[in-house]
Formats: C-alpha cells, sequence, structure tokens
C-alpha cells in the first residue's frame, strides 16, 4: 500500500476550541466565479476559482466542492498569467499517474476529479510562492420546468457534512478529508472537506451573474440580495452583495413571460431533447394510494430543518384525498413509526399523523438505508389491487453512503414509486434527483423556513400515479437517454435525450385512466451545443447504474469510452491539464486543503451528531474511488522516494482533519466511531482541544 501524507499540526499551531487568530491565517482559495446562461430549458455554467500562493515555499492547492448534480461537465482549462491551457480527459488511473509525474517534475499542473453526483475535487500543484493559478470548468444542465412556466437555477457553494456509518478501515485513506474511510463509506475521505472555525473569514470573493434568454416575471432569489438589469434580448442578474459567505446554494426562480411551456423538441449537431408535458386531465381523481412518508430526524436536521420536514409532511398530508392511506415513519439509526400502522387520510387520521410529527426532534444518525428498507416492506404488507404503492422521503440528503440506497432502491422497489423533498440551504440534490428517478417519481428542492407552502404547491399532485406512462418515441432517433423515458407527472416538464437524424418525432404513451397519448413534434434548431454534452452524461447515469448492480468490467470499459469521446466528466475519468514550464526543480511542495464554511442554518449539534454502524458494503462501490487507485499526491510521493511533500495544517487548511485557528479540527462529522476513535473524541472534548488526526486514526 502506497503510503499517503498525514497531517502535521505543531504544538504551537494547535488552539483551544472557539479560538481565533485569523490575522495569521491565509487560505489559498481567493475568488470564486460562477456565470450561468439559460435558453431554452438548458443552462451553461462557467465555475472559475482562483488560488494563489501567500507562503515562502512551493504548494499543491486541493479543494473540494460542490457542482449542479447530475451536471455534464465539458471543460476544463489552467489560467497562468495570460497563457490559458486546456485540460484533456484520461481514465481516471492515467490522469492521475500524469498529474502525479509532473508534480515530481516541477511542473504545474492541475487535475479535476469526480466523487459524487455533486461533488468534486480539483487539485493545483507546483503554485510558487506569490504566484496565482486560475483554474476553470465549464458544465450543463438541464433545468426544472412546469406548465405555468415556473423554473429554477441552483448554484450549489458548499459541500454539507454528509453522515459516514461503519467501521473505520485499517488502511491508508483515499483522500484528504477529515473523515476516515469506513466499511460502509470507502471514500469518505475524498468527501469531507475540513471546516473553517465559526467567525474566521477565508477572504474568498464570491461573483455570481445568471444570464436569462428570453422574457421572465416573478424573478426571485431564496437565498441571496441580487439586482437585475434588461436588455433587449437577455436579462441579468447578478449578487447585490461584494462580501457572499460561499456557506449556501445559489437559488433563483422565476416565471416563464407569455404563453405556457409546451412539449418541443430541440435539435442540434445531431443530438435532440424532447422536452414533454402531459395533457390536463380535468376531473381525474386518480387512483387510490398508500403513501409512507419517510422523514429524516437524524442530527443534521437539528434547528429549522426539522422543524421545516415536519410541516411538510404535514402540509403533504393535507393534499390526500380521504381515498388514500398514509403511514409515517421518522429515522435517524433508529426507526419509529406513527402507532397504528395505515391510517385513512380523512380528517381524523391526518390530524393524528399532524399531532405525532409535532413531536419529532432531531437526533442520531442518517441511516437511511434501513430506514428505506423498512419502508418498502411497508407497502408490500398491504399490497392491494387498484392502490398505487407510494414512499414519500422527506430529508437533506446528506449521506455518504449513497450507493447503498441506491442499490436497495434497484433491488427493492417492486411497483412502489419513490418521490423525494429535499430541505436545506446547501441540499444534496443530486443524490435525492437520482434516488427519484430510480424510483420513477419526482425530485422537490426547498429551503428551510417559512414559505414551504409555494414551494410545495406542486409536490401534492404529483406524489402517486403519473398522468401519462409507457411512452415511446419514433422517428429518426437513436440510443435515447435515459433508456427509459421518465413518466409523466402532473404539471411538470419531463425530458430525454436522443441522437437525431431530422425529420417529425412521435411521442406515444397511455394515459392514467387507460386512453392513450400521441403527439406529434416538428424539430427546432436552438444554439444548444450542451445537447451533445447531455446526451452523454444522461447516458453515462444509465450505465452507472448498471454498473452499481452488475459490477461489470465491459460496463465499466463504455462509460470511459463514452466519456473520453464526447469530453463529458465521470468517477471512472478525469480531467488533467499539465504546463510544459518547469517552475520547482526537485518538485518539493507543500499540500494545503482548502477548509470550506460551514452551512447556513446548521445547528452546532447537527455538525458533531455521532451514531451507530451502518450494514457493511463491499469497497468499490459506486462513488467510491476505482479500487487500487491511490490519491495522486501519494503517487507523487511514492515517485519522488524521499522528496517532502507533506500535507500541513498550519492554519491554512488541512488534510485529514487539520488544525490551526481557520480550521476545524478532525471533528468527525455525522461518523459513526470506532470505540477507540469515540474515545480519542471524548479525551479531546474534556481538553477542550481539537486533536489532528495522526497515521494511525
Amino acid at each position: 500500500m502506497i503510503a499517503i501524507p498525514m497531517v502535521e499540526i505543531p504544538q504551537h499551531h494547535r488552539r483551544m476550541l472557539g479560538a481565533l487568530r485569523s490575522e495569521k491565517a491565509s487560505l489559498p482559495l481567493s475568488a470564486v466565479s460562477l456565470r450561468a446562461r439559460v435558453i431554452d430549458r438548458i443552462a451553461e455554467v462557467t465555475v472559475e476559482q482562483k488560488f494563489r500562493n501567500p507562503l515562502t515555499e512551493t504548494i499543491e492547492a486541493v479543494y473540494i466542492f460542490p457542482l449542479a448534480g447530475g451536471c455534464a461537465v465539458s471543460s476544463f482549462e489552467m489560467q497562468i498569467g495570460a497563457r490559458t491551457l486546456t485540460a484533456k480527459i484520461e481514465e481516471r488511473g492515467e490522469a492521475r499517474r500524469q498529474y502525479a509525474e509532473a508534480l515530481v517534475e516541477g511542473k504545474r499542473a492541475a487535475l479535476l476529479e469526480q466523487d459524487r453526483d455533486d461533488v468534486f475535487t480539483v487539485q493545483a500543484g507546483n503554485i510558487a510562492p506569490g504566484d496565482e493559478i486560475t483554474v476553470r470548468l465549464t458544465y450543463s444542465e438541464r433545468l426544472p420546468f412546469f406548465e405555468d412556466g415556473r423554473t429554477e437555477l441552483r448554484l450549489p457553494l458548499v459541500v454539507a457534512p454528509r453522515y459516514v456509518g461503519g467501521e473505520e478501515l485499517p488502511r491508508e485513506q483515499a483522500g484528504h478529508g477529515v473523515v476516515a474511510d469506513s466499511s460502509t463509506v470507502p471514500d469518505a475521505s475524498r468527501i469531507t472537506p475540513p471546516r473553517l472555525a465559526p467567525g474566521f473569514d477565508p477572504r474568498v470573493g464570491l461573483s455570481i451573474e445568471a444570464e436569462l434568454f428570453g422574457g421572465f416575471t416573478d424573478l426571485e432569489s431564496s437565498q441571496h440580495a441580487v439586482r437585475s438589469s434588461s436588455g433587449p434580448e437577455s436579462a441579468r442578474v447578478q449578487l447585490s452583495k461584494e462580501r457572499e459567505p460561499l456557506d449556501r446554494d445559489f437559488v433563483l426562480r422565476w416565471r416563464l413571460a407569455g404563453a405556457k411551456v409546451a412539449t418541443q423538441l430541440l435539435v442540434h449537431g445531431g443530438f435532440a431533447m424532447v422536452s414533454l408535458l402531459p395533457p390536463a386531465r380535468e376531473g381525474y381523481l386518480g387512483t387510490p394510494r398508500d403513501v409512507v412518508f419517510v422523514v429524516d430526524r437524524s442530527g443534521s436536521m437539528e434547528g429549522v430543518k426539522m422543524a421545516s420536514a415536519a410541516r411538510a409532511c404535514a402540509l403533504l398530508l393535507r393534499t390526500l384525498s380521504p381515498r388514500d392511506r398514509f403511514a409515517v415513519q421518522a429515522f435517524d439509526n433508529v426507526v419509529e413509526w406513527m402507532p397504528g400502522g395505515f391510517a385513512q387520510a380523512d380528517e381524523g387520521g391526518i390530524d393524528r399523523g399532524e399531532k405525532w410529527l409535532r413531536e419529532i426532534t432531531s437526533r442520531g444518525g442518517t441511516e437511511l438505508d434501513s430506514a428505506m428498507g423498512e419502508a418498502f416492506a411497508k407497502v408490500r404488507e398491504v399490497a392491494a389491487d387498484g392502490r398505487v404503492p407510494v414512499v414519500v422521503l422527506l430529508t437533506d440528503g446528506q449521506v455518504g453512503d449513497e450507493s447503498s440506497v441506491l442499490q436497495r432502491l434497484q433491488s427493492s422497489l417492486g411497483d412502489a414509486r419513490v418521490f423525494t423533498v429535499g430541505i436545506d440551504t446547501a441540499v444534496n440534490g443530486g443524490f435525492l434527483t437520482r434516488l427519484a428517478a430510480l424510483g420513477g417519481g419526482t425530485s422537490t428542492m426547498v429551503e428551510p423556513g417559512a414559505r414551504l407552502e409555494e414551494a410545495l404547491q406542486s409536490v401534492g399532485r404529483e406524489i402517486g400515479t403519473p398522468l401519462v406512462t409507457d411512452l415511446r418515441v419514433s422517428g429518426e432517433i437513436s440510443d435515447a437517454a435515459p433508456a427509459r423515458l421518465p413518466d409523466l407527472f402532473a404539471g411538470r416538464a419531463s425530458a430525454a435525450f436522443f441522437r437525431f437524424g431530422g425529420g417529425r418525432v412521435k411521442v406515444t404513451g397511455r394515459t392514467a385512466d387507460g386512453g392513450k397519448y400521441e403527439e406529434m413534434l416538428e424539430a427546432r434548431d436552438a444554439p444548444l451545443s450542451a445537447l451533445d454534452h447531455l446526451w452523454a452524461r444522461a447516458r453515462a447515469a444509465d450505465l452507472e447504474d448498471e454498473f452499481r448492480a452488475s459490477r461489470s468490467e465491459a460496463v465499466k470499459k463504455e462509460i470511459i469510452a463514452l466519456s473520453v469521446k464526447h469530453a463529458v466528466l465521470t468517477r471512472f475519468t478525469a480531467f488533467v491539464v499539465i504546463d510544459p514550464e518547469v517552475v520547482n526543480k526537485g518538485g518539493k511542495q507543500r499540500t494545503v486543503v482548502q477548509p470550506v464554511e460551514e452551512p447556513a442554518e446548521w445547528a452546532p449539534q447537527a455538525l458533531t451528531m455521532a451514531a451507530g454502524p451502518m450494514m457493511p458494503m463491499q469497497r468499490g462501490a459506486a462513488g467510491a474511488p476505482p479500487p487500487g487507485m491511490p490519491p495522486p499526491v501519494a503517487m507523487a510521493k511514492a515517485a519522488r522516494g524521499r522528496a517532502s511533500m507533506k500535507t500541513m495544517g498550519m492554519g491554512m487548511g488541512a488534510s485529514h482533519g487539520g488544525g490551526g485557528p481557520a480550521v476545524r479540527g478532525a471533528s468527525r462529522h455525522l461518523h459513526a466511531p470506532s470505540a477507540k476513535a469515540e474515545e480519542r473524541r471524548r479525551s479531546a472534548a474534556r481538553e477542550e482541544i481539537w486533536q489532528p488526526r495522526g497515521p494511525n486514526c
């Protein structure tokens, strides 16, 4: 096993919990800029990150950051002064090897990797003292649209702490995070960045700008103050404040002006996107439902999120009809059910449900896998002809072991449909969207607070039977992605991507009352080069689902080939860019991991909650780095032999726990520790010192 650099914190740099000496701290990330362009239900976003070296020695900067869940990252480049170098996409192990080799040779280099649908890591190496490197990536995503013209753009800004269960693995760690790799999340150290101490200003400049083409009304930013200006063809929205922390999603909502959103077929460069809306079904009451509500009450939900989740569930109870039945489950590391089993959704039943929900408080760890298992078992217990089994999950989605939950859904879903409601200022939207897509339902993201009624206005009518199923598209098209077209729910547009040969396209399906659905679509050219990348990303998502179930090497190779051909990042590939100029002979440098903000409105208890272990999972599950692939910093260290490449805390940022004035130390965020680790944590708490993690932790 190749050794991985660990944290070294000299004694004089340790601080009492809560103490800050911000005047001595200096961090590598100096600025983040996001620029979004929205055309025809597609957003193209450019993210720029500037790293500078304030030290007197050469550094490597490491930053764990979020992007929109399920987006298609299609370009990456590094700018050094006036020069811009374009990255190439490679198989992940090969990209890491090239990056590590470049560092040893003293060349500037940058590496971009994906660890979850919405979690990425960028490394920029051999940044000389006083120098600055800018990395820039571009991604595209399809935005959610509704028949009344409503839509939203969500730009994530911070990776929130995620629950990591299981036992700590007795091996070197896979990444630079503060939580150790575990039996259930073998790459936990790649998705758990160190946290800034409360009140510390990292001095990161944030710039956000969104350009909306076409008319709009009812513009609203739910978590940031913005200003807008209009031109002849577009409107521009920008942050009003110059010093905004990167501690919550940027969420922009608006309504298209003029006519309602219509079904359409957009084409560009041999690819097409069909965006479908179901026909109106006036007077259709729907099929009676058996609905299981699964409410997250884990420690990360502490405070306003817990109150919002309980209230959101109560609001959804009120959307049920008297013909429906429901059960309510609250879970942390223990699953509890509302007494009495399934209740009729009449006035008395709903009153009992609301009363029980008011008693729920947050606690424990996010054992979502076992909670979903019980929910599926519950709907199977009462399976009856003529009733639709439904599971509705209300959570922030902050779990590290996403793969086990997705695998359970793939194997245990049966006839049920799964709907997700994400509630957080920095929600894990990528996971919740994928969970709902696999479960044949829809996902909705809301911010905790007072406006839940408006945010959830469409969810109640979507839950249950879709208005149109068994969709088929015919014409000069091929290679649909997703392969199974999403069903159509009331009021919400659904989309799929294809290779397109020209002509008209025919869409057919079956309506909920047994009727026939048919529509002919005329193609419309659109200036959307992103269609190629969106098709490839949707196709890759299908293959990832297949790989999760089969572990097939052939499927893995197909994902890699697809990724390289269409220049779309996946978990089996990476972008790497190397500057041929040698700037650091000998390759000696210090690795500095950028600490990130605590998510807004998270209660302090939510950041330190721990619970019992989760069920074991084999190493190498979807979401983990491919087995046998050490991090590039480890590869570089092995390559240079005795050359020093230590990952340091020093009040600047940290790997594997970190320390110093800027950083919370080795807090095992939402992690279920081993007995030895728990004793170390308690000892540190008694001394009121955040202890750094040593090599054997």
